[in-house]
């Protein structure tokens, strides 16, 4: 299992682009809002229901990390080297992020580490250090919980006039010393996908794949449900008794959820592996999974940034956004079955132009 792809973290990614894809590429053309207006909003819970897909995102992520850097351990790869490899793979996420944050929406969205590729990017680097020199599943679950209970001190100690004046949340300063400190500060507590918020994601995410590695099918599956269930029902009383959960203010209720959720989700994606052969619909996922970034950038890049252009955002109804998000959804899924199919052959082009390139 260790140098082969494990079908169900392949197909929860799929799952959380797929939500995150439709939902969104749906709000570029109806005018109502996703992220606001039922019941593509959530008042209970203060998010937006894709959100859910990008907790899953990063749990997924997680999971990857672990399997990528426990393959490379068994080879008896260097650490250093483990992590270059890592540093290249994520390092490259952030920028990434960086140029099609700028280019399709801007870059305060950037600044403010409001992006969710930027977070797994910085998050994984750090998950990947931790699993370098920790293997056990409790230590990734009593740090992802330690940081879960202290994240919020955490936040109370940059709500100081100093901190405001001199290293603004949302605010480009133009001194390069206060608004690196400001990136700094936003990508480790401020942003929406902090280091600090999702990390604790991202380790429970590294647990899993600690599960697939050691565990049965079967257990691998009610482990996973059972953990999943509990988790869910404690953010549930922490949100009925005193910390609700809340999207928006990154309450550690929200994290458990997501966490809680992921774990549900894995567990039943494994027990419906088990049960059925794969289909349509999982073949689907599992391309949506395997080309995930591919996905998440053309709907932002190819669709959003040209309706933003051409000024139809916000401008349809909801049947005939129905209908446009579900035609370009099924584009979007043949260009990833094309990127899957070519990408050897372009890389393997890029590699033999690197050779005959003179010197």
């Amino acid at each position: 299992m260790m140098g082969e792809r494990i079908d169900s973290l392949d197909i929860l990614r799929g799952i959380a682009v797929l939500m995150m894809i439709f939902l969104q590429i749906f709000d570029f053309f109806a005018r109502v809002d996703i992220y606001s207006d039922a019941p593509y909003y959530m008042p209970f819970f203060n998010m937006p229901i894709h959100a859910i897909g990008f907790g899953l995102f990063i749990f997924v992520s997680g999971a990857c990390v672990y399997l990528s850097v426990s393959k490379r351990l068994k080879r008896n790869i260097k650490k250093p080297r483990i992590f270059l490899h890592i540093l290249k793979r994520y390092g490259g996420y952030i920028l990434i992020s960086l140029f099609f944050t700028t280019f399709a929406l801007e870059f305060q969205v950037f600044f403010l580490w409001n992006e969710v590729i930027q977070g797994i990017g910085v998050t994984a680097l750090a998950a990947a250090l931790i699993i370098l020199f920790f293997r056990s599943k409790w230590i990734f679950a009593g740090l992802g919980l330690l940081v879960i209970a202290i994240r919020p001190f955490l936040g109370q100690l940059l709500e100081n006039d100093f901190i405001y004046q001199n290293f603004p949340y949302n605010q480009l300063t133009f001194s390069p010393v206060a608004d690196g400190i400001s990136v700094l500060l936003n990508a480790t507590v401020r942003g929406y996908f902090s280091l600090s918020f999702i990390i604790p994601i991202t380790l429970f995410g590294a647990v899993a794949a600690v599960l697939i590695l050691r565990h049965r099918k079967r257990q691998l599956a009610r482990t996973s449900l059972l953990t999943g269930i509990a988790f869910v029902l404690f953010s549930l009383l922490l949100h009925i008794a005193y910390i609700p959960i809340d999207r928006y203010n990154l309450s550690p209720s929200t994290t458990v959820f997501f966490i809680g959720t992921s774990f549900l989700l894995f567990g039943l994606t494994e027990s419906l592996l088990q049960r059925f052969k794969k289909g349509m619909i999982s073949n689907m996922l599992i391309t949506f999974g395997k080309a995930a970034i591919v996905a998440y950038l053309f709907h932002f890049v190819l669709i959003f940034k040209p309706l933003v252009v051409l000024g139809l955002e916000s401008t349809f109804d909801t049947s005939v956004s129905y209908l446009f998000t579900i035609i370009l959804v099924i584009i979007i899924y043949y260009t990833c079955k094309i990127w899957l199919l070519k990408r050897h052959l372009l890389f393997s082009r890029i590699a033999s132009l690197k050779k005959t390139r003179p010197i």
